[in-house]
């Protein structure tokens, strides 16, 4: 039967959409999400911290850090749209996703290797720009290729596993990772780091072989016209066309997931400093690493319920839940002076944010565009891209504010700023109009 498209369900309705995906189909589609984000996470929490504390003045730690982590993301924005577009026509006997995949797992690795080598503060730049330029070239892809197979009345669900591997990945890698580089010092110290960047790369090999074999597996066994779409370029789309148009309101979109974003990464970019200068703990990497156990496993908690109500319920209420959950628990954070009190706060607003991610994830399939599918999805990561890197922008921030207003009021401006995103985000995701989901039958696992 030919693939069918409409203006109104943004999702396809096709051989592959009507295939059963039951829980374990999505997490062997989602796998892939394990490995990169909590690379990325456990990369930008723990690793780079102490890297960039290596190198630079300890007055500016939070600026150069903030500098680094900036120009990583740029270098990713760069490279999101183009590959999304020649993804969309790209022709091989792989398909138009794989290729991208293949190649970031080649060379991830190659970057990670420079990390372990002695370096100055313009070879640690150039190598993390490295690295996250060759995690975007796979990534739009990949997403594309989720949008493509999952149908319309799953993607809640599909978005709620996406999250929850996510978190997994996130505390697991970050907490190994943070108790690992705990014990890194050069030079007796440096298989610490060795080991650390030799488990990063050898979880993205195999999560991202798992992610692949699923794809492939998928759309050959749909066969005809379905098969026929995995290998072809895409289709030239007439401009009169409603399906060959963007959304309407992805502008909104993009500006709401770049303000929960840059609120997220704030949280993630500095905990270690925060843990270190206000709460005040001997070894912060060490506590980072305990502390994620309990923040990873609030947000796991909370992915899945989130994705199985919206589907029902909607996202939008589901959505307006987490805001308000993360708001409050944000501006509470600003009185914590205890390590205990720190986590339960933090653990908190790691379920908030997992009702956000998993909600704000799915929507942002519900209004994507036919044929366009990895273009759509490198746009929608730039809001993802630049949101991160605002939060990494403001790395001055605390530096100037703890220098004019004494230490420890710079933390109390970041998460004000935290707060503040949180609302902007949830505001402005009213202006996004969403399509109700088609009803398909799916088995329950």
């Amino acid at each position: 039967m030919p693939a069918t498209m409409n203006a109104t369900t943004t999702l396809p309705s096709s051989t592959v959409a009507t295939q059963a995906w039951g829980k374990r189909a999505l997490v062997g589609l989602n796998a892939y999400s394990f490995g990169i984000a909590g690379f990325i996470l456990a990369m930008d929490t723990a690793v780079l911290p102490i890297l960039v504390l290596e190198v630079a003045p300890h007055a500016a730690k939070n600026t150069l850090l903030g500098i680094v982590g900036l120009a990583g993301l740029l270098a990713t924005a760069l490279v999101q749209v183009p590959v999304g577009w020649a993804s969309d026509r790209t022709r091989s006997r792989l398909g138009r996703r794989l290729p991208y995949m293949l190649w970031t797992c080649l060379c991830i690795p190659v970057g990670l290797a420079g990390l372990a080598m002695p370096l100055n503060y313009v070879s640690l730049l150039v190598i993390w720009m490295f690295i996250q330029i060759n995690s975007g070239i796979g990534y739009s892809p990949y997403l594309a290729s989720v949008r493509e197979l999952v149908p319309a009345n799953r993607m809640g669900v599909a978005a709620s596993i996406k999250t929850l591997l996510e978190a997994l990945g996130g505390a697991s890698l970050l907490c190994l990772a943070a108790l690992m580089v705990a014990h890194y010092a050069r030079p007796d110290g440096v298989g610490w780091l060795w080991a650390t960047l030799a488990m990063f790369a050898g979880v993205l090999v195999i999560t991202s072989g798992i992610s692949s074999f699923t794809i492939f597996g998928r759309m050959r066994q749909a066969g005809g016209a379905a098969a026929a779409t995995f290998h072809r370029a895409a289709m030239t789309f007439p401009e009169s066309t409603s399906m060959a148009r963007l959304h309407p309101d992805l502008g909104w979109f993009l500006v709401s997931r770049g303000a929960f974003m840059a609120a997220v990464v704030i949280f993630t970019t500095y905990g270690l400093f925060f843990l270190r200068d206000k709460v005040q703990v001997d070894n912060p990497a060490q506590a980072l690493g305990l502390a994620i156990i309990g923040i990873g496993g609030a947000l796991v908690l909370t992915t899945y319920p989130s994705g199985w109500l919206s589907d029902r319920l909607g996202r939008k209420p589901v959505l307006a839940v987490g805001v308000v959950v993360a708001v409050a628990s944000t501006v509470a954070m600003m009185w914590v002076s205890s390590y205990f009190l720190a986590v339960v706060v933090a653990s908190v607003i790691g379920g908030a944010v997992g009702i956000i991610l998993t909600t704000h994830w799915a929507m942002a399939n519900d209004i994507g565009t036919p044929g366009r599918e990895a273009q759509h999805m490198g746009i929608v990561n730039l809001g993802t891209v630049f949101g991160a890197g605002g939060a990494k922008a403001i790395g001055p921030l605390p530096d100037l504010v703890a220098v004019w207003f004494g230490p420890g009021y710079g933390y109390t401006a970041l998460l004000g700023a935290s707060a503040l995103l949180f609302i902007i985000g949830g505001a402005l995701i009213v202006k996004v109009r969403l399509n109700h989901p088609a009803r398909l039958h799916q088995p329950a696992f």
